[in-house]
């Protein structure tokens, strides 16, 4: 066996990701399409969230401005009523989610490490992709014309109601609403350092391009973190209260936060958030690579 021959060998025992993504580079072009197309869903988001702030703090200019349910779901909604071409765009973001989907539960199941951070990391690549199937469910049902498609905060707020018929399901709600919490909180302390960079390939970018696409990748960490704090500080206080009604989507929390004047810096800080990691996924998904937990 020749020296090169060896070194792949070794190469390929200690970095058992980067073997598969050699053997099956199709996955990883599949999975940057999921990217695209969550960068597409967090725009129009951010732009809604935006559109909240503005009615809220009397600066629309039509009465219908911030009507629209601000989330990942209100966006798909969006892109239901943009007219005749948003059918066939409505299907293509429910592949792009279901492929991103895909790319979250692959990189879970990953070699990697198995210490308490990186089983935590699993459990977060598992529920992004349950989340992100909801999405593309609803987009599909959108698509498909099927009637009585619920908004978020309604799903949210029945969800809470039907575990807190049962004894345990106070706890249960609780216990989500702060490991939301600290969720946000990891994702707003991951902006504030600018390490938005750990699943992507950045060589051969210019230094111009990389300082810019870590920018627009903080600000939207700051932004997302901040609007994933505000859903588990309501999932909290219903627990609390022992009222189901308490507890309420994306959309919900920022119309309850905006009524009051410092709550509609907020809900800009987070739509600004969410169109920025919008532009980052779609700068850099051809950049993505499949990180190990």
């Amino acid at each position: 066996m020749t020296t090169s021959s060896l070194r792949h060998g070794t190469a390929s025992i200690h970095n058992p990701v980067g073997n598969l993504t050699a053997q099956h580079p199709g996955v990883v072009k599949i999975g940057r399409a999921g990217w695209f197309a969550k960068g597409v869903v967090y725009v129009i988001a951010g732009y809604l969230a935006l559109m909240v702030a503005a009615k809220a703090g009397g600066w629309a200019k039509s009465p219908t401005t911030g009507d629209q349910e601000a989330s990942p779901v209100g966006a798909v909604k969006t892109v239901a009523g943009s007219g005749g071409g948003g059918t066939a765009l409505l299907w293509l973001l429910a592949i792009g989610m279901l492929l991103y989907a895909a790319w979250r539960v692959v990189s879970a199941l990953l070699p990697g490490g198995k210490d308490a951070k990186a089983i935590a990391h699993r459990i977060g690549y598992i529920a992004s992709a349950v989340m992100y199937v909801t999405f593309a469910i609803s987009a599909i049902a959108l698509a498909r014309h099927t009637p009585g498609t619920p908004n978020g905060n309604t799903k949210v707020t029945d969800i809470s109601a039907s575990f807190m018929t049962h004894s345990f399901g106070r706890f249960v709600i609780g216990a989500v609403g702060v490991i939301v919490i600290a969720v946000g909180l990891y994702r707003v302390s991951k902006g504030v350092k600018m390490d938005v960079d750990d699943e992507l390939d950045m060589s051969g970018v210019s230094p111009t391009r990389r300082r810019w696409s870590e920018r627009l990748g903080s600000i939207g960490e700051i932004g997302r973190g901040i609007g994933f704090a505000l859903v588990g500080f309501f999932l909290l206080r219903s627990a609390m209260t022992y009222d189901p009604n308490q507890a309420t989507g994306l959309d919900g929390a920022l119309r309850r936060v905006a009524v009051n004047s410092w709550g509609v810096f907020v809900v800009v800080i987070v739509g600004l958030g969410f169109a920025a990691y919008g532009i980052f996924c779609l700068a850099t998904f051809t950049h993505r690579r499949l990180q190990a937990p």
